[in-house]
């Protein structure tokens, strides 16, 4: 058995108060962990360091996450991934490890992109402003699906808000491509894996995947017109 007292003495006071920003943000029940990414590694930086002391005890004070708590959680994260890193940005850092590696690297091993990790500590901040208003009576808490990380399906249920733009240019999303043989499937098809359309790149042609580009679609019909007249 843990004595919880005993380990609350141990850890100090402001380690205590950043635990429940911290443990939310690392990996709860209703929040993602980064992959390979674990607890004891996260809570030793934060001992290490008063600004991400300071980062995860704010984390939750309030519904909304200020941009200087971000920046210092980004900044954290950069550390999680590459311990004496000088770089504070994550598009920045996932930029240089993929460089670094030539390319042969796998994406779980990246950290996220900015847009992916400010949902990320939305939806932890969210858990951790309840957590902190535990002990209240009937406390004002907003819904998830409004601006937390987190949205509606076209059937009105919750799901992961992974980002809140696109994940590359559209001239990098057009050159994506599967290599589905007779059908591309929601479990296997890389395209939908990654929410994408298939496009004319991929080997499965045809697929109820597709993207329907009108603009082709309408010259065609076009063409059509012409011949037939003359």
């Amino acid at each position: 058995m843990i004595d919880v007292g005993k380990l609350a003495a141990v850890l100090g006071s402001g380690v205590c108060s950043a635990l429940p920003g911290l443990h939310a943000w690392s990996g709860c029940d209703t929040v993602s962990a980064l992959a390979s990414q674990g607890k004891i590694k996260a809570l030793k930086l934060v001992q290490a360091s008063d600004l991400y002391l300071q980062a995860f005890t704010d984390l939750g004070s309030s519904w909304n996450v200020p941009t200087d708590v971000f920046n210092s959680i980004q900044a954290f994260t950069c550390q999680l991934y590459a311990r004496n890193t000088k770089i504070v940005g994550a598009n920045s850092l996932r930029y240089h490890m993929f460089c670094a590696k030539k390319g042969q690297i796998e994406s779980g091993q990246l950290p996220p992109c900015e847009d992916s990790l400010m949902q990320h500590t939305l939806r932890a901040n969210y858990q951790a402003a309840i957590w902190r208003r535990s002990l209240e009576n009937l406390p004002d808490v907003p819904a998830p699906s409004a601006g937390h990380g987190w949205e509606l399906d076209d059937g009105g249920s919750l799901k992961i808000r992974w980002m809140a733009g696109l994940p590359a240019p559209d001239v990098v999303l057009n050159l994506i491509s599967c290599t589905c043989r007779r059908t591309c499937r929601p479990s296997d098809c890389s395209c939908i894996l990654n929410g994408l359309k298939c496009t004319v790149v991929c080997k499965l042609q045809g697929c109820s995947n597709m993207v329907q580009d009108d603009a082709i679609v309408a010259q065609d019909a076009n063409d059509s017109d012409g011949d037939s007249d003359d």
